[in-house]
């Protein structure tokens, strides 16, 4: 029989370290509350993505609203809890402008990031071809504004340009690890 060799790697940051061990299963940031949420551009395909993943997982599906998103969240992590089942939530990218938001998710459970491209979300939100130069635009400057609060904020990435069965069994795959 083969013995590895257990080996410890540091990796300090400013105000961070990382240690990363051979011989530990790695834990997954926010996997003991079952909480997911979901972030990303409108029409990436949050909310249809939530409620195919909460069914997978046999939790509920629920969405924040942009008025009064703590009382919401406290209420959907209270429902889950009671539940006994994992709270998949589709999140207004509009909410990530606020830092403290976006750490209560973060300590809340797990975020994944849904990024699709800007061309894919105008084709499948523009009602007619002349729409979709327009929404670009609009996708563009939305994209630059909060990718940075995305990238901040997740834990999990999975691409959404893909069809919805795709994107749905991605995401269960890298939420299941």
């Amino acid at each position: 029989m083969t013995d590895f060799i257990n080996r410890e790697f540091h990796v300090n940051d400013p105000d961070k370290t990382t240690v990363i061990r051979q011989d530990a299963k790695p834990t997954r940031p926010g996997a003991e509350t079952g909480a997911l949420f979901l972030i990303g551009l409108s029409g990436c395909g949050k909310s249809a993505v939530a409620l195919r993943v909460a069914e997978a997982l046999g939790g509920r599906a629920a969405e924040l609203p942009l008025e009064g998103p703590e009382a919401a969240l406290d209420a959907i992590l209270a429902q889950a809890a009671k539940d006994g089942g994992p709270a998949v939530i589709a999140v207004p990218h509009k909410l990530l402008a606020s830092e403290p938001f976006r750490l209560r998710m973060r300590a809340a459970g797990r975020v994944l990031y849904l990024m699709a491209g800007v061309e894919t979300i105008a084709a499948r939100l523009a009602a007619t071809p002349q729409e979709e130069d327009a929404l670009r635009q609009r996708l563009g400057r939305q994209r630059s504004a909060f990718e940075p609060s995305f990238m901040q904020t997740l834990h999990l990435l999975a691409p959404a340009d893909g069809p919805l069965d795709a994107v749905v069994a991605d995401v269960l795959e890298r939420v299941r690890q």
